[in-house]
């Protein structure tokens, strides 16, 4: 399950400041593992800690910023693989957010805004992933389901930004991309899936909380993905698979034996094609990789 505690995080990035900040070239593949941050600077900065380029760089937008081009264009020039986690909900001057019917972007109701977005993806003229409504089957964000907000909808808006992007000739892979499996859940897998037509990859987020709440425990990589894994395959049939959202912290356990055992433990999911590491505060939970220098050690160990 995703953060629980500041949804609205200031991940509407990116520091367009970070724009001069220079890769790491001359350090190995990251191999797998592709990195979310919130600036280049943390970028090459993480990189260089655990010595290896991520190639592949995530970042999260709301829905009335603009396509981050500046950002993307960086990004670029570094070769680095761009993938968006685009969030449906609009943030209030106050710093709270409402989340956008998926009723309305079916309906139309938002095409302007899809258009000039997809055309200034188009534009750049590189590749980007966009993962639409990340974690659509929680309960914790303004954008998900409801009585109101159902399955159904859901499936319409993914349907209908997929035709319009299509229409724009913008160059976008989708990647639909639940939370794992967890108790309480409003929806399946299977319920909420748009169709192979409407598809490119398919995702999973997914943390160890360890000992942070009390209605938590410390989870293994195994644990924490295996089944969600295994449903995901039997509902998007042949479909790459990424881990979008990933990390432990330190708290009831060790974090360094998480990560050793997640690279022990990686190549028996077979269809993961990148796992995105979340590196970022969320108030009082750090999932950065940068927690401990052991942390650190096991994965510098775990890319070689």
């Amino acid at each position: 399950m995703r953060r629980y505690l500041s949804i609205l995080l200031p991940l509407t990035p990116l520091i367009l400041l970070s724009s001069q900040a220079a890769p790491s070239s001359r350090l190995p593949s990251c191999g797998i593992f592709g990195l979310t941050v919130n600036s280049l600077e943390v970028l090459t900065a993480v990189e260089r800690k655990v010595n290896c380029t991520f190639t592949s760089v995530r970042w999260f937008q709301d829905w009335n910023v603009p396509f981050q081009r500046e950002y993307a264009r960086a990004l670029t020039g570094q070769k680095r693989e761009l993938e968006l986690s685009w969030q449906p909900r609009i943030r209030k001057p106050d710093g709270t957010a409402v989340g956008v019917p998926y009723r309305d972007i079916a309906s139309g109701r938002h095409d302007a805004y899809l258009k000039k977005f997809a055309r200034d993806i188009r534009s750049g003229g590189a590749t980007v992933k966009i993962t639409f409504a990340p974690e659509m089957n929680g309960n914790w964000g303004t954008y998900q389901l409801t009585r109101t907000n159902t399955p159904a909808d859901f499936i319409r808006a993914w349907r209908h930004m997929v035709n319009v992007f299509r229409a724009e000739k913008a160059p976008v892979r989708w990647v639909w991309t639940p939370n794992i499996l967890f108790p309480g859940a409003l929806s399946s897998y299977k319920a909420l899936y748009p169709g192979g037509a409407w598809v490119n990859e398919v995702g999973l987020d997914g943390y160890n909380w360890g000992t942070t709440n009390p209605w938590n425990r410390w989870l293994s990589f195994r644990d924490t993905f295996g089944p969600s894994y295994a449903e995901l395959k039997r509902v998007a049939v042949g479909k790459p698979v990424q881990l979008g959202e990933l990390s432990s912290v330190e708290q009831g356990g060790s974090k360094a034996a998480w990560i050793r055992y997640m690279c022990a433990d990686l190549p028996g999911f077979g269809k993961i094609r990148r796992a995105f590491w979340f590196h970022l505060k969320d108030g009082r939970v750090d999932w950065r990789l940068t927690t401990s220098e052991a942390a650190l050690g096991a994965f510098r160990r775990c890319v070689k």
